[in-house]
């Protein structure tokens, strides 16, 4: 096992026929569509992946992806600090119609030549494992925008009541 900088590219079928395993980190400027919703705040993407051919001969990937994101706070809208681990299993598919047979617990990779960028399946695989709603454990979500608390007698003092009429008519009948 390597334990570094990943490469770009590898040769997914040659790993798994060797048995390969990388460890390493990503940088975080590497992964554009996760800045579009997050910041990484861990010095990079940690990633340790597996090649190997399963008992049916397919190549596979088995993975971990471990990273600390900051996402905005669905209640009051700061950043929370979110620790995102993705564990996957794909197979690699020569095309589409290689990947329908492909076991239904792995899910296919379409690597049409010999070489796979890792970038983007490491990126599909984080934005697939994050949360679908961050927030803080004790957010302190303000209730009131601008205006002030009354209290119930004030509001009984300010507000007229709209059955006081009905009050007088009711006294006028029991004159009759």
């Amino acid at each position: 096992m390597s334990k570094s900088s990943l490469p770009d590219y590898v040769n997914p079928r040659r790993l798994a026929v060797q048995g390969m395993a990388l460890e390493g980190q990503i940088s975080a400027d590497s992964f554009k569509r996760i800045a579009e919703v997050a910041t990484i705040t861990s010095q990079g993407v940690e990633v340790s992946l597996k090649f190997f051919c399963d008992e049916e001969n397919f190549k596979v990937i088995s993975g971990t992806v471990e990273v600390e994101l900051d996402l905005d706070c669905q209640r009051c809208l700061s950043p929370v600090n979110v620790k995102v681990i993705s564990d996957f299993e794909v197979a690699i598919a020569a095309s589409d119609e290689s990947a329908k047979n492909i076991p239904k617990h792995y899910e296919p990779v379409i690597v049409e030549e010999d070489t796979l960028e890792l970038v983007p399946l490491i990126e599909e695989e984080l934005i697939l494992a994050l949360p679908m709603h961050a927030y803080h454990d004790d957010c302190d979500v303000q209730m009131s925008f601008g205006e002030t608390e009354l209290d119930a007698a004030e509001v009984e003092e300010t507000t007229p009541n709209p059955f006081h009429v009905l009050a007088n008519l009711k006294v006028g009948k029991s004159k009759n």
